[in-house]
This record gives C-alpha cells, sequence and structure tokens, in this order.
C-alpha cells in the first residue's frame, strides 16, 4: 500500500478513536464560434513533491485521455479543455489550484484528481457545486463528501481486501507500517479490527523506517511467527528493500498489496515476485475487452514514454476520465453543466464502464462507497491478473460501519 493510502487509514482510525460562494453553472455551450465551445474540466494532483513519483503515471493518462477523446470527436461535440494543476504536495496550494479551476477557469468538472490536500478543498468545491470526478478512491473525501465520485475502490475496502487475500495463504499475516509518519501507527487498529472480522490470525506488527540500515529484526520477525503473507505500509522503495533482506534470510512469505503502489518497476524486482495485489481498477496490463484495448491503444499513443510509472494509479486516471464521458453520456441535453454532470451520474447503476471499473451506483446526496476490487499478481516478471477482471467484494455492512463514523 502507498504512503498516501496509509495515511488515509491513519486519518481514518484518528477520526474513529476521536484523536483528531461560487457559480456552479459552469456552461459549456455554443458561444457563436463556428462548433460548440469545449467542455472545459479541471485536474489537480501532486505531481511535484513527496508523493511525485507515485502520481507522475497519472498525470500522463489523464492528458492521454484528454487527447483520446478529442481526436475521436470529443464528447457529445464538444472538444474536452483539460486544465492540469500540480498542488506540489502543499493542501495550501491545493485549495488555490482548485479556487482557479472553479472561480477563473470555469471548470464543470475535477476529473481524475491526484491532490494528497484533496481534504483542504473538498468542502470548498462542495459548496461550488463542482464535482469530482474520479481519482484517488483511497483519499479521505472518498469516503465522506456525496460530491465525490470515485471510479475506484475505497481505502476501507482495500485494506480489508489485503486481509481477505492472507487468508487465502493458509497462515498468519503480518502489517509492518511506516515510522515516519504516527499516522501509519494509528492504521494498526483498524488491521486489528479487519484481521478480526476476515479470521486471520495478526501475531507480527511492527514499524520499518526507510533509512534504517537493515531489517534483519523485522525479518526474524516474520520468520519465527510463522507467516505466510506480509504487507509493508510503507514506499514501494522501502517495500523493496524489506523484501529483499528477508528474502536473503530465508523468509518466504507472499508479499501483500494495495492501493496502487503496485507498477511495471515491480516486475524488475526479484525479490517482490509473487506479490499479490488488491487493486481499485481494472488491471493495467489487460486489453481482454473493448475498453481495456482502448486504454493500451491510448497509452502506446500518447504515453509511451510511461514506463515504470505504469501502474493502478495511471489506469485510475483512466477510468476517471471515462466516467466523465459517461456522466456527460447520460446527462440531459443542452448545455453541459456541473449540474448536468451531476444528474448524469446518477443515472448510473451497477456501471463498471467496459469493465474498467468495480460496478458504480451514485444517488443523490449519499456518499458512494465502492466496496469490490480487483486483484493483480506479479510473477515471471510480468504483471497478470488471475482473476481476469473478476472483481470480489468487502462486505458492505463492514465497510459502511466503519465509514458512517467519519461523517
Amino acid at each position: 500500500m502507498s504512503r498516501t493510502a496509509i495515511s488515509t487509514l491513519g486519518l481514518v482510525v484518528a477520526v474513529l478513536l476521536g484523536v483528531t460562494a461560487c457559480s456552479s453553472s459552469g456552461k459549456s455551450s455554443s458561444n457563436g464560434s463556428k462548433g460548440p465551445a469545449p467542455i472545459v474540466i479541471g485536474n489537480v494532483g501532486s505531481y511535484s513533491g513527496a508523493q511525485a513519483s507515485s502520481e507522475a503515471g497519472a498525470e500522463q493518462i489523464i492528458k492521454a485521455w484528454a487527447k483520446w477523446v478529442n481526436a475521436h470527436g470529443g464528447i457529445r461535440g464538444h472538444q474536452v479543455k483539460l486544465i492540469v494543476k500540480d498542488d506540489q504536495n502543499d493542501p495550501a496550494k491545493a485549495l488555490a489550484a482548485v479556487k482557479e479551476l472553479v472561480q477563473q477557469d470555469k471548470a464543470v468538472a475535477i476529473v481524475g484528481e491526484q491532490s494528497n490536500g484533496d481534504a483542504a478543498w473538498a468542502k470548498y468545491v462542495a459548496s461550488a457545486g463542482v464535482p469530482v470526478v474520479g481519482g484517488l478512491a483511497i483519499n479521505t473525501p472518498f469516503l465522506t463528501n456525496p460530491d465525490f465520485f470515485p471510479s475506484g475502490t475505497n481505502a476501507l475496502a482495500l485494506s480489508y481486501a489485503v486481509l481477505a487475500n492472507a487468508k487465502t495463504k493458509g497462515g498468519p499475516f503480518a502489517f509492518l507500517y511506516c515510522a515516519e509518519s504516527p499516522l501509519c501507527a494509528q492504521s494498526v487498529p483498524l488491521y486489528q479490527g479487519l484481521a478480526k472480522a476476515v479470521g486471520v490470525k495478526l501475531p507480527v506488527l511492527t514499524k520499518v523506517s526507510g533509512s534504517a540500515p537493515d531489517y534483519t529484526a523485522q525479518c526474524v520477525a516474520l520468520k519465527n511467527a510463522h507467516v505466510k503473507s506480509f504487507q509493508v505500509g510503507s514506499s514501494a522503495a522501502v517495500a523493496f528493500k524489506v523484501a529483499q533482506a528477508c528474502r536473503n534470510q530465508g523468509v518466504t512469505s507472499t508479499l501483500l498489496a494495495a492501493g496502487g503502489s503496485v507498477t511495471q518497476a515491480w516486475t524488475e524486482q526479484k525479490a517482490v515476485d509473487g506479490t499479490v495485489s488488491a487493486e481499485s481498477n481494472f488491471p493495467f496490463t489487460d486489453s481482454s475487452t473493448p475498453a481495456t484495448k482502448q486504454y493500451q491503444e491510448a497509452k502506446a499513443k500518447y504515453a509511451s514514454g510511461i514506463g515504470g510509472a505504469e501502474g493502478e494509479v495511471a489506469a485510475g486516471a483512466w477510468a476517471a476520465g471515462k466516467l466523465f464521458e459517461a456522466a456527460v453520456a447520460g446527462s440531459p441535453q443542452g448545455d453541459i453543466t456541473s449540474a448536468s454532470v451531476k444528474q448524469g451520474l446518477y443515472t448510473l447503476k451497477n456501471e463498471t464502464l467496459g469493465g474498467l471499473t468495480p460496478p458504480l451506483t451514485f444517488t443523490e446526496g449519499k456518499t458512494a462507497l465502492i466496496n469490490c476490487y480487483f486483484v493483480i499478481q506479479v510473477t515471471g516478471g510480468k504483471v497478470t491478473a488471475p482473476q481476469g477482471l473478476k472483481t470480489t467484494c468487502a462486505p458492505d455492512a463492514v465497510i459502511g460501519a466503519i465509514a458512517s463514523q467519519l461523517s
């Protein structure tokens, strides 16, 4: 799981433990020119700063999506004008960027957001009436804000998925969480609770630091507890180091992941071969359906340099763009506005966008909890999808009970 996902879970647990007016019209209509005016949409992401490596692929893919759409006739005859803002991993800059998109650029929606500071602007964008369509579904606003329309699985369901995948390994599970942030430690109670719900033993809960000289103590703990699987709740670089250290000491436990941490870069690391990961969106190497084949074609044409940054986060940006297309297609005829985009979203029931997403259903005034997920595996230097485009679901009652405490 990525650092962003772990931080989100920390915020969730902090809440559970008690620790812690602009126009919405945004019209896109004919303005006297020869053709319909473009549909203006915004995107904000932490494309530089501490999480840049995690978000870089998403920036490339959302731009590729816009180019692909425009090259194929636009949406309902309108070209898409995509305006991308970098918040530099700074919540204050994130809020300023979103205000500029809404007030100055007149964006009808924020599409595929990758902002680690989205909690800082969630209430503002809701008050402005501008929908957030897809993006980092592992972030807290997608669990609490009805104006955030997820295109993938939420953080709570992905955590459940990790424990469910651990159960299939038939033995104890270990959770190694980052030492750099108190939020990582705050995710421990959530894992303990979910482990009980799933029926998995969790004998090892310990910190890992990215700057540690070695991970002998952690690896010995895994070995002595006879764990069959483990998760490193930190950056991919730390996961690689821990996995290599433990392999060197004879640990054969399967590495588990979630939240988009697995990318093509993982296929080059022998120590993480065999990793099983729960994903918010379709397996990013799939080309078995028209929808996933289109993604592969667009990526090859407009984001050919994505390389090791390709992963679930990037694929999620594509899914967000396709969700926006579906929203506009389902919206009332006439001007395309923030309000009409929302109306289009409310028409979607159990929508998978051709297999790109888990079933999506949106209801006016209610937060959408998307609890189903995909599974991928790193094996033999490739990313595979053992279940194809079939999803597995965390229990709605379990996830809903936790999420209800956040509002």
